[in-house]
């Protein structure tokens, strides 16, 4: 009598290589105010982002509602299901999505980055560093009409962060730092103490991948960077994009459209980490 032996198979979990995953960063032309359009739209785009392989996800400041005269009213707080959306694709894709959250907490507006992962909210991090950066802000307010500057005054308007940081997202360490930020040395100082593996730096202004600081900041702290911008109308000003990755040693591996156009760019963590 021959002996059959019945074998069963279960699936394993995918594995990553170290330094394989894959990004996809992502630039659109969001509505000011519109909270359900533009989450839509963006959750389509992440969805389509995974559904060719993602692992990371890009998304620019200010995705949700932009900049607006009523920042608490078009804010939305973390349990929202408007994030709960970009979470449940996360878990799905088992992938990382960051989102740009006009945010309200604890009854503060906040122009916040929050990273979703498989389990939920991995973390927030709150801009920290509000525009503009002027020394007397008093002064600088005499000559400020909102409507003529699209609400783009943050201080005295939107409450501020602690400081930038380094959030543990997935196997990656990522520095978070959103526009503004950009402009004060105290917030490159967190990455000179603690290096993280790439940093991702939101954007909502003119044309990212003509700022020349990124350059500056990839070379002096051998770090690859991920910058996002929106595109297109932010009420009369025409955001061009240009959201692009850096390698660590200041080799751009992708650019989008620099001309307001949607788009998506893609690029390997391996492929931005040439120094080691």
């Amino acid at each position: 009598m021959v002996k059959i032996w019945q074998i069963s198979y279960f699936p394993l979990p995918l594995l990553h290589p170290m330094n394989d995953y894959k990004f996809a960063a992502i630039q659109l032309d969001t509505i000011p105010c519109e909270v359900n359009h533009n989450v839509h739209k963006a959750m389509n785009w992440t969805r389509r982002a995974f559904e060719e392989g993602a692992d990371y996800v890009f998304l620019h400041e200010g995705l949700t509602a932009d900049y607006t005269p009523e920042p608490v009213r078009y804010g939305r707080a973390l349990d929202s299901t408007e994030v709960f959306g970009f979470c449940s694709l996360a878990k799905k894709y088992n992938g990382y999505v960051a989102i740009g959250l006009n945010e309200v907490f604890e009854g503060r507006p906040y122009i916040s980055m929050v990273w979703c992962g498989p389990a939920g909210v991995i973390g927030v991090y709150r801009k920290s560093y509000l525009w503009p950066g002027a020394e007397n802000l008093d002064e600088w307010l005499k000559d400020y009409q909102p409507i003529q500057q699209g609400y783009r005054c943050e201080r005295g308007f939107i409450a501020a962060g602690d400081g930038t940081i380094v959030m543990q997202v997935g196997d990656l360490r990522i520095g978070c730092i959103i526009c503004a930020d950009g402009w004060n040395s105290l917030a490159w100082d967190t990455f000179e103490k603690d290096r993280p593996d790439v940093i991702f730096w939101q954007n909502n202004r003119g044309n990212v991948a003509k700022d020349q600081r990124a350059f500056e900041h990839v070379e002096k702290l051998k770090t690859p960077m991920v910058l996002t911008n929106r595109v297109g109308f932010s009420y009369h000003h025409f955001q061009l994009g240009g959201s692009v990755m850096i390698a660590d040693d200041g080799t751009v591996i992708a650019k989008a459209s620099e001309e307001g156009e949607e788009d998506m760019i893609w690029g390997q963590y391996r492929e931005l980490k040439r120094n080691e």
